[in-house]
């Protein structure tokens, strides 16, 4: 049976197979799904509804024939006025904590290509199945935003760090072809077959002994939590990124998006 999770039944909706695989689908085409409140808050409610529900294993998926999995985040949405952007209480931020504090595992279905948050919501997701046309690009610094110390945390132990700095320094995408043989990608198909991948992986998943899944995504994610901070350390990061979510630059990044131009930052 599926269900929408918003009044104008096109945002986000979920659905249950009798495999006790849970689907839940971005369906915002207008938007290219973007991560705005309404619809962060709808994927929330869809997994509410599907832990409820007892499934095994969750698929997060867009659209189908989208080309773009997610644009990120809503630009609209960050405030310029001198507030942190990415605090812990952000919808946005709500969202990462939830898939990876999931005590099923979470299968990344994706279709097309992966921008800015998104990218950081693939990297919280336990498996990822993408295609041909899949690619990943974390932005901030083509805005100015300086990234909290936990989204980068996400990356740790996904990829290799020369590739996350390479990523995050330059905001150039990665390839399907590089995401796969660095393991990022779990299975690489071609677009017709991404479905039927997907939910050959997750019903496999399924049909494993519920709990003892649930004990060993718990024991993974412990495990690779990434390395610990030292209390200065974090002060003085979080320091840093104060002085640069209240910058010129900043207020330059954001204004360049909208004004679709190149920006031109200065430093301060």
């Amino acid at each position: 049976m599926e269900h929408d999770t918003s009044e104008k039944q096109e945002i986000v909706t979920y659905e249950e197979q009798n495999s006790f695989i849970g689907i839940i689908t971005m369906n915002n085409p207008k938007k290219l799904n973007c991560l705005s409140t309404e619809l962060v808050t709808g994927i929330l409610k869809a997994f509410d509804h599907l832990e409820e529900s007892r499934a095994h294993v969750v698929i997060l998926r867009s659209y189908s024939g989208c080309k773009v999995w997610s644009a990120g985040h809503n630009i609209k949405e960050i405030p310029v006025d001198g507030q942190d952007p990415l605090n812990w209480n952000v919808p946005f931020e709500r969202l990462l904590h939830r898939v990876r504090t999931c005590p099923i595992p979470v299968v990344g279905m994706i279709e097309g290509s992966v921008w800015g948050g998104a990218c950081d919501l693939a990297m919280t997701c336990d498996i990822l199945v993408g295609t041909t046309t899949t690619t990943f690009a974390i932005t901030p610094a083509k805005l100015g935003l300086s990234y909290n110390t936990t989204g980068v945390n996400h990356f740790l132990g996904v990829l290799p760090i020369h590739i996350i700095k390479e990523m995050f320094f330059t905001a150039q995408p990665l390839s399907a072809d590089v995401a796969y043989r660095l393991g990022l990608l779990n299975r690489l198909v071609e677009p017709g077959e991404l479905e039927s991948a997907t939910l050959k992986l997750a019903g496999d998943i399924a049909s494993r002994a519920p709990l003892a899944v649930q004990v060993l995504k718990a024991e993974i994610q412990r495990l690779t939590a990434g390395p610990g901070i030292l209390p200065d350390d974090f002060e003085k990061i979080q320091g840093m990124r104060r002085e640069a979510y209240r910058s010129e630059d900043f207020k330059e990044g954001i204004q360049a998006f909208f004004e679709k131009r190149k920006p031109e930052f200065k430093g301060k």
